[in-house]
């Protein structure tokens, strides 16, 4: 059995070129180009002190902002903590926490995709979807 979703995630070495260009422009004021795709989250090692500026996808959902991401750095919001955001061309503080819930998981990936759509969710998102369209969560 295959699944309906799969990683789809481009090469480290063209994320590498391309992340300090898109940093350069979400905190220029040219952001508004990429504003309604991307942010930066400025994320804070707990451990290392290592700052990390992950440019991410974002989708708006029941005015939340929701952030889906394999980014390593993310485990620095487990447990909830606050966080800086460059969202829209300005920073702030904001709460952020990451949710590692199969099932929680499942249902908010399942409202992303039908919000912006199984298409736009495979370039935004770094996802392969082999159903051809928003899939179905197991048991609902």
């Amino acid at each position: 059995m295959t699944t309906a979703i799969s990683s789809s995630i481009p090469p480290q070495q063209l994320i590498n070129f391309v992340n300090p260009v898109v940093r350069a422009v979400l905190q220029s004021p040219l952001h508004g180009a990429i504003d309604n795709a991307l942010l930066l989250l400025h994320i804070i090692g707990r451990k290392t002190g290592h700052r990390y500026d992950i440019p991410v996808g974002y989708v708006v959902i029941d005015g939340h902002l929701v952030v889906l991401t394999q980014h390593t750095g993310r485990i620095n919001v487990r447990g909830g903590t606050h966080i800086e955001v460059t969202y829209r061309g300005n920073r702030q503080m904001m709460h952020g926490d990451l949710d590692e819930d199969p099932a929680s998981v499942a249902t908010t990936l399942h409202r992303v995709i039908e919000r912006i759509g199984w298409k736009a969710a495979q370039r935004q998102l770094g996802l392969k979807i082999h159903v051809g369209r928003t899939p179905s969560i197991p048991g609902l």
